[in-house]
């Protein structure tokens, strides 16, 4: 059970392009901050907030100190070092509090479903931004649609509907970029692998 988990990935990958925290200023890393709570909240406050407290807001200080570290630092490896330290610290906090979670409102199942829609969108565009091609500012919407609408087709069981969203990724890039780039192979295929990887562990 990874609630915690899924709040601290949620509040710094998801609707957010991690790559832009780190030259957030003022009111800006502000908003990142209180958006931060409120993501890691959602999927806790049921559990956490009532029965330990400290803990949990030990760990959402933890975070907001990592936030602000990343604006702090300039070199890429710290903003790796910090992204690395976060989810290690996320880990250790979950589990020495996750028999808790077996009270949510959350189902196991679906925190694991919500994460790995968490994952198979945001992991790949956060190596494309930070290794390869390491373009920080690198437009990875239509890889991520179809990365998700893969993911979603195929725990449904519907292999088929997976596929063909796929090929209809690949004509959409044709259409609106027109030049051939191998990159596009990456993304489907990481929505692959990574899809029978989670149904797999999931189910």
């Amino acid at each position: 059970m990874l609630h915690l988990f899924l709040g601290h990935y949620v509040a710094d990958h998801g609707f957010t392009n991690n790559s832009k925290i780190r030259h957030l200023k003022g009111w800006k890393i502000v908003e990142h901050m209180i958006w931060s709570v409120f993501a890691i909240l959602a999927f806790t406050f049921d559990t956490l907030l009532f029965n330990v407290p400290i803990v949990l807001f030990s760990f959402i200080s933890i975070h907001l100190l990592l936030d602000y570290l990343r604006i702090k630092v300039n070199k890429k490896l710290y903003y790796h070092f910090i992204e690395l330290t976060g989810i290690l610290v996320a880990l250790i906090f979950n589990f020495s509090v996750v028999n808790y979670f077996s009270t949510s409102y959350l189902s196991k199942e679906f925190v694991m479903y919500l994460l790995g829609m968490a994952l198979v969108t945001t992991a790949l565009s956060y190596f494309f931004r930070n290794f390869y091609p390491a373009i920080e500012n690198f437009e990875d919407l239509e890889g991520i649609s179809e990365r998700l609408a893969f993911f979603v087709f195929f725990l449904a069981n519907k292999p088929s509907f997976a596929f063909i969203s796929l090929l209809l990724g690949f004509l959409y890039r044709l259409w609106k970029v027109k030049k051939f780039d191998h990159v596009w192979w990456i993304s489907p295929l990481f929505a692959i692998l990574f899809s029978f990887l989670w149904k797999g562990l999931v189910f």
